[in-house]
């Protein structure tokens, strides 16, 4: 659900879009987690507790970005999965 509502295709194109420029984002050299921010608004914005976990790997990217990164990618992908599966269920 997207802002307490059923997902549409645009809710999942926003999630698309808005997950492959965090990742851009995290992957550069100089990241600085405030400029995430938004980003985990709007994860937040279709599911607050996988939006949390990501916050929690975040802070832990200095210790092994590698691996956090992987570990934020499925989640971002468990989540677009989810949306896609509201979309199918409700539309």
């Amino acid at each position: 659900m997207y802002q307490g509502r059923h997902c549409q295709y645009t809710d999942y194109q926003l999630l698309e879009n808005t997950s492959q420029k965090f990742l851009q984002i995290i992957n550069l050299d100089n990241f600085v987690i405030n400029e995430v921010e938004k980003y985990l608004s709007t994860f937040s914005d279709f599911d607050f507790n996988l939006s949390s976990k990501i916050r929690i790997y975040l802070n832990k990217i200095d210790d092994d970005k590698s691996g956090v990164i992987n570990k934020i990618t499925h989640l971002l992908d468990e989540l677009k999965n989810n949306v896609l599966v509201d979309i199918r269920e409700h539309n």
